[in-house]
């Protein structure tokens, strides 16, 4: 259902990427990161901060988690490519299981100019699903019913946004081999930063 709801944005993504793809420059990359601290932007009170299991600050402006997310992109050219992350969040700021789902158009730091032999710089934009366990086990929960949704069974919370997205920095070790850091921007609500690894495999 909600593909045919939303086939006519899915045919423009399709259409663009198709128009930018270069055979004979096409890369597939995949990769993994991991993710532990989660910054909260300031305000006088964080709602359900009482609940957050691993605070590194008073305020709860700092949070730790523990996460996993395996990712793999196409480049079709220097400017533009397409990338899937998924993440999987095994211990949340509540301590519950959560997960994000992504999938967008990535763009390539050539596209402003930057041309760099060990160094590369992207970033995707595209439809955003996060979802996790419901919190409303957690004595004291609040719920922000303008944020989140609840499954119809109640077991679980999610919020979809079709702008979504996630900034990579990569830098090559050796030959196909990056390091990387990515960064994502999750406004306004949490900003998190992960490190890890991909390989190049074309």
């Amino acid at each position: 259902m909600f593909l045919f709801k939303n086939i006519k944005i899915i045919f423009v993504l399709l259409a663009f990427l198709l128009i930018f793809n270069n055979k004979g420059n096409a890369q597939l990359s995949i990769g993994i990161s991991i993710s532990g601290i989660a910054f909260h932007p300031v305000k006088e009170k964080y709602e359900n901060e009482e609940l957050y299991k691993w605070k590194l600050n008073k305020k709860g402006s700092l949070v730790a988690f523990s996460s996993l997310t395996v990712f793999a992109s196409y480049r079709f050219n220097d400017y533009i490519g397409a990338k899937f992350a998924q993440s999987f969040i095994f211990y949340d700021c509540a301590g519950h299981f959560a997960g994000i789902s992504h999938f967008g158009i990535d763009l390539y730091d050539d596209i402003i100019g930057i041309k760099s032999d060990t160094d590369e710089l992207s970033m995707s934009f595209g439809p955003f699903w996060y979802y996790r366990k419901n919190w409303s086990s957690e004595p004291g929960y609040k719920m922000d019913t303008d944020y989140m949704k609840i499954s119809k069974n109640g077991n679980w919370e999610s919020k979809f946004v079709w702008h979504g997205g996630q900034i990579e920095y990569s830098h090559l070790v050796r030959k196909n081999q990056y390091l990387t850091v990515n960064f994502l921007p999750a406004i306004p609500y949490l900003y998190t930063f992960g490190i890890g690894a991909k390989s190049r495999l074309k």
